[in-house]
Order: C-alpha cells, then sequence, then structure tokens
C-alpha cells in the first residue's frame, strides 16, 4: 500500500490525526484546532481524526474534517486504566482499538500521520500502524505539549525500548507545541541524541479567540470566570472558589464552567451551591470559551495546555489552582508562567489565600509578562506542506518490532 503521491492533478492531501483522550479533553481540543487550520489551509485536504475522546462526536467539525470515534478508556481513582463504557477489560478494549486503527489507516491510506502526546498511543495501540506508516510511506509527525511531566517521569516513560525505538525511527519529524522561553525540553528532558535533530518548537496552539479590545462597554461589576477544562477533576478547584467567595459578598460577578465531563451528582450539588452566592452563575458548558475570557475582568482555572494557551492568547490576568497528580504537567506550567508574570500559582490554597489572589488578579487589568509564540497552528501547516512536497518516505524498514 502506498498513498498516491500528489501531483498538480491530485493535489488533495490526506492526513490522518490521532488522538488517544483517556481523560479530559485537552488532547481532543488540541487536535479539532489542528484539523481545523489543516483543512482550511491546505487545497482539498481530507482530515480525519481517531480519538477515544467521550466527547469525540460533540464539537462541531469544519469542512473536510470527520472523526472516527475509538471505544472510551479511563482511569479510575488509583490511576489504572479502565474501560469507560464497555463491559469489558482493557486487554479487550485495547484489541479492538488497535483494530479499527489499523483498519481506518489502511482505507484511509494517509499522507501525512500526526500523533498527539504519546509516541505509542494508549497502552501501545499505534504499534502496527506506525509500521503500517512507515512501509506505506506515510510521512509521520510527533507533537508533544510544552509539559509533559517531570523529568524523572519522561525518563521512564521513554526508557520503555519500544518508545525509544519509535522515537528513533517512526517519526519524520518532533513538534513542540509550545516556546523554549516557557519550558525547554531539549534541556530539561532526557531526549535521545537520536531525536535531538527533528525536534522544533512551533509555538502554542490555541484557537482564535476574541480580543479583550472588542470587549463590549464595561459591565457595572467586574466579571470573573472559572474554569477547570473538561471537568472530571474540576469540582474541588470549584469548591475552593465557592469558599473563597463565601468569605464576604463578593463585589464582582462570577461564571463557573464545570465542564462536560464533570459526574451528575457532583454537578448538581455544585449548582445547588452556586444559587446561594451572590452574583453567581453556573454553567455546564459555554460554547464560546474565547469570548467569555476576552468579556472577563480575572480567570480562575486549572492549568491544563489549552486553557492556558486561551488565557495567554487573552490578556486576561490569571489565577492558576493547577493539578500535581497523577502527573506534575499543570504545576510545572503554572510555575514558569508565573515566573514569567504571566499568571498567579496557588497550588491547594486555603480560601483566604485564594480570595485575596483573586482580589489583586481583578485589580491588575492585564499580566506583565511578554506573551509568547501563540502562533503553533500556521507552524503545523507549514511542516504539512513541507512534508507534503517531500512525497513517500522511502525506507527499508522491513522487520520492525515496537510492540514490546
Amino acid at each position: 500500500m502506498q498513498p498516491k503521491i500528489l501531483t498538480s492533478e491530485n493535489p488533495a492531501p490526506r492526513i490522518l490525526l490521532h488522538s488517544h483522550d483517556s481523560y479530559g479533553l485537552g488532547h481532543l481540543r488540541r487536535t479539532l484546532t489542528l484539523a481545523g487550520s489543516l483543512a482550511q489551509e491546505l487545497p482539498g485536504a481530507q482530515v480525519l481524526i481517531t480519538s477515544g475522546s467521550a466527547c469525540a462526536t460533540q464539537f462541531p467539525l469544519p469542512d473536510g474534517v470527520d472523526v472516527v470515534k475509538l471505544p472510551s478508556a479511563t482511569k479510575d481513582e488509583d490511576g489504572t486504566l479502565v474501560a469507560r463504557s464497555l463491559r469489558m477489560g482493557m486487554t479487550n478494549l485495547l484489541g479492538l482499538r488497535r483494530a479499527i486503527l489499523a483498519e481506518t489507516f489502511r482505507a484511509f491510506q494517509p499522507h501525512v500521520m500526526i500523533v498527539d502526546h504519546q509516541p505509542l498511543g494508549l497502552a501501545k495501540e499505534l504499534s502496527e500502524v506506525l509500521e503500517l506508516a512507515r512501509r506505506a510511506g506515510t510521512r509521520t509527525i510527533l507533537g508533544l505539549r510544552d509539559i509533559i511531566d517531570s523529568p524523572d517521569a519522561v525518563a521512564r516513560e521513554w526508557g520503555v525500548p519500544a518508545v525509544r525505538q519509535a522515537l528513533a525511527e517512526l517519526y519524520d519529524r518532533v513538534l513542540i507545541y509550545g516556546s523554549p522561553e516557557v519550558f525547554d525540553p531539549r534541556v530539561e528532558y532526557p531526549i535521545p541524541a537520536e531525536l535531538r535533530e527533528r525536534v522544533e518548537f512551533v509555538g502554542y496552539v490555541v484557537r482564535d479567540g476574541a480580543s479583550r479590545a472588542s470587549r463590549p462597554l464595561p459591565a457595572l461589576r467586574p466579571r470573573v470566570l472559572v474554569t477547570v477544562g473538561g471537568g472530571e477533576d474540576g469540582d474541588s478547584r470549584i469548591r475552593a472558589v465557592f469558599d473563597a467567595l463565601e468569605l464576604a459578598p463578593p463585589t464582582w460577578d462570577t461564571t463557573l464552567l464545570l465542564g462536560p465531563l464533570m459526574g451528575g451528582d457532583r454537578a448538581r450539588a455544585l449548582k445547588r451551591r452556586g444559587r446561594l452566592v451572590d452574583g453567581v452563575t453556573v454553567h455546564t458548558f459555554h460554547a464560546d470559551l474565547p469570548r467569555l475570557l476576552a468579556e472577563s475582568d480575572a480567570v480562575v482555572a486549572m492549568a491544563g495546555y489549552n486553557s492556558v494557551a486561551e488565557i495567554m492568547q487573552a490578556r486576561v490576568p490569571a489565577l492558576l489552582l493547577p493539578r500535581t497528580a497523577p502527573r506534575r504537567e499543570q504545576a510545572i506550567r503554572a510555575e514558569r508562567l508565573a515566573g514569567l508574570g504571566l499568571a498567579r500559582n496557588l497550588e491547594l490554597p486555603d480560601a483566604r489565600t485564594l480570595r485575596r489572589e483573586l482580589e489583586a488578579a481583578i485589580a491588575e487589568r492585564e499580566p506583565r509578562g511578554t506573551q509568547p509564540n501563540l502562533r503553533g497552528r500556521e507552524g503545523v501547516v507549514r511542516i504539512c506542506e513541507e512534508l507534503l512536497r517531500a512525497g513517500p518516505v522511502r525506507t527499508g524498514l522491513h522487520n520492525l518490532q515496537v510492540g514490546t
């Protein structure tokens, strides 16, 4: 199988994006943003996403983009992967995902494949697909968010022989969706020597957002937005905000977004609590988060990748309440942004500290730090164009063993 070579008579590229998505919405949202840009900027492009997110089919899709929904996995209270909905063990679930991925690749025959975050997907589910890609000549890109985890954790993950081989042999380019002044993985992570020359920073991947300069006339009271991403583990931060608001009647209005993945009982309890606090409005979801950010005087958020990128784009003062487990990713990101004057950082604060820092953020008007590169979408499109012009990979790899 060889993807048909692009010519002036056949200019339509086929691009496959994989987002493993076992927890939250971050990987899916980033993948959807990239897919939309690729479909828009590359003439006639056909863009297909494979995703295990429980929300994979709930977002509007641009023309030229579609989604193959994989059976979903999640993590239990101990951090162990389990099936989200199907009544089967993880061995069977992963076997089903691998079969769907392989058949999707064979049928779609992509010219370029972009993998998000995990070099081999969830539990090595991409082993066969990546081997098929090399045999077919498909160009491959690994896209990594700015911060993965602590250096020790990354060393353990990338030290697995199958992952090490994938990084060395199965990817043409490795893109960092971030900026080195915030965090430089080449310095802080044990990147294998064979990978270093293929690493390139493209900037943060962020969807189009409204400008704060275009906001309507100022409201009578300041506006605060509280968002916890998908919401799967955000209820403790929402409760902390309520604790701070209940210390004294706030002089601002607060909009809280619980996230579409927050459980029903937890969401109902928080909505009931919100009705008892002056100036508070609680929503499960809002279709235009960038607009809400642009209209806010301050934002309280976890420190997930997409939330932070949109906050930096909006130039709104931010108070970050990062997740600290099972990964240190958010804690590291919040710490670095605070050091650069782009946000305030509080790990598990008490109510009085949170209240004080929130009031300071409202008074701040705009972060003092310099905005990093937010043109990641353009960078990914450019690199895809380069790989498409280069044509299929010519490889002599016939006996790859990447599943061990």
